[in-house]
């Protein structure tokens, strides 16, 4: 309702959608609220890379299909963020692990309510140096990665290949499916030539 009474006092006319692809609740309402306004959305979205074929590379639907394929006595490194903690808890609570989260206060506070282990949390951001991700699977011994497909911005090629090369398993969670009412574009000038078409001054 909050949402709705915005667009409404402020007269939006057309909104654009750059949230991260796994705010899923975020899109749904989004979407429930834009249609009921009959509001466009533009959805500013991250391509997806071709899928691996190896046996080492899993892709799951869900966190619950991921959490089938672990098993016991494995070392994860789960790069799914620190809301994934509480999800994960199943797990980590009996098997090694550890989580990759943002140096921030909150995301330290988030890890802190679940009373997950201070020294097995990794701060720190993703990136693209191979070397960097292949040092960081081989000092803490890890054996499986979980991580989300998030396309090339999120660094996942350097992920799988940093995986393969140390001999380690990945899986990888889908990108959810953005509601069919945005309208989806991948760059600038895409973006550019739908608002001249939508925004009618």
């Amino acid at each position: 309702k909050q949402l709705e009474n915005y667009l409404i006092e402020n007269g939006i006319k057309t909104i654009i959608n750059a949230s991260h692809p796994f705010a899923e609740i975020l899109h749904n309402t989004i979407e429930t609220v834009a249609k009921s306004l009959q509001i466009p959305v533009i959805r500013f979205g991250r391509k997806l890379l071709p899928r691996t074929i190896h046996h080492l590379v899993s892709y799951v639907k869900t966190y619950d299909d991921a959490l089938e394929l672990l098993k016991e006595d494995q070392t994860l490194l789960a790069l799914t963020g620190v809301q994934s903690i509480k999800r994960l808890k199943p797990w980590w609570q009996n098997n090694t692990t550890y989580f990759r989260i943002l140096n921030r206060p909150e995301s330290l506070a988030i890890a802190n309510e679940s009373n997950f282990p201070e020294k097995q949390l990794i701060l720190g951001l993703p990136s693209a140096n191979l070397e960097r991700e292949i040092d960081l699977i081989q000092a803490n011994r890890i054996n499986i990665i979980l991580t989300k497909e998030t396309g090339n911005s999120g660094f996942l090629g350097t992920k799988i290949e940093a995986a393969l090369k140390t001999n380690a398993q990945i899986i990888i969670i889908n990108q959810p499916k953005i509601p069919a009412y945005f309208k989806l574009v991948y760059s600038v000038d895409e973006l550019k030539l739908f608002i001249s078409k939508t925004i009618i001054l």
